[in-house]
């Protein structure tokens, strides 16, 4: 007889205190499910959340973490990291992707614009990945 373990599952509070973030920490969410992620953030004490349209160039100060708030293809993703909004030098990027994207595709995006994926947590239908921008410029893509 075998014994099924549940999977280990880590909140997304948890999440951002690993990132290095905490309530003074500029976050920026976007994407469709935007506004939920911003109040939510709101009720847990984050001070400086912001929401922003993916895609067009906000006239925003780079943030220490953007928060994509749906599942995102991986030319979405390619688009986010070109126009922005964008993070400073070591902060971070937190992602949904279907796991089809989460492995060494979202990888190679990111790493083009000049991230590391530090953190991926595999999920049976997405994937959450958190990536660090290099203190390095912004790399062109391949």
């Amino acid at each position: 007889m075998s014994q099924a373990f549940p999977r280990p599952t880590i909140g997304l509070s948890q999440l951002l205190t690993e990132a290095g973030l905490g309530a003074g920490s500029a976050i920026r969410v976007t994407g469709p499910g935007a506004l939920p992620a911003l109040l939510w953030l709101c009720r847990r004490g984050y001070e400086d959340v912001g929401c922003l349209q993916a895609g067009q160039r906000a006239p925003a100060d780079a943030a220490d973490a953007l928060l994509a708030a749906h599942t995102a293809s991986g030319d979405w993703l390619t688009a986010l990291l070109d126009n922005g909004p964008h993070v400073r030098p070591g902060g971070v990027v937190i992602v949904q992707t279907r796991p089809s994207v989460g492995g060494g595709a979202a990888a190679r995006i990111f790493h083009a614009h000049g991230f590391d994926l530090v953190r991926r947590l595999p999920g049976a239908h997405r994937d959450v990945l958190v990536a660090r921008r290099t203190s390095c410029q912004l790399q062109e893509a391949a």
